[in-house]
């Protein structure tokens, strides 16, 4: 019995991501910007100075899918990548066009996750949240 609720608990949260991600590419295709260029534009922020290795390792992904997001950011002029110290590595800055995208669909995101967690109580949203982190750290 407990493997079925898991494998139940699996799927319902697979399909929770991939319902969030396709709420935010429909919101988001007005501004020719997927999910997921998004989601790394906003993690660029919020972890600001980190390198796109660092970047993967935070967000589970891999660092070719992260290097091909940012070309995609930097040919948007979303963002910037300087060469830093360590002529390996790039320092990762946003552009000003790519702060103001980002404070435009923080409004916009605001609302999405409203709606979609708006079943929830308060109290649901903040022990669902604990226990997905309790999941991933």
């Amino acid at each position: 019995m407990q493997a079925a609720i898991q494998k139940d608990l699996a799927h319902a949260l697979n399909q929770s991501a991939r319902r969030i991600n396709n709420l935010l590419n429909e919101e988001l295709k007005n501004y020719h910007i997927y999910a997921s260029q998004y989601q790394l534009l906003v993690n660029i922020k919020r972890y600001h100075g980190e390198s796109s290795q660092k970047l993967a390792q935070i967000l589970n992904i891999k660092p070719a899918a992260v290097s091909r997001t940012l070309k995609v950011l930097v040919d948007k002029e979303l963002i910037t990548r300087q060469t830093a110290t360590d002529h390996r590595a790039y320092q990762l800055e946003i552009t000003n066009k790519g702060n103001s995208l980002l404070q435009e669909l923080a409004k916009r995101d605001t609302t999405i996750f409203a709606n979609y967690f708006g079943r929830l109580t308060a109290s649901e949203v903040e022990q669902l949240l604990s226990l997905v982190k309790k999941l991933n750290y």
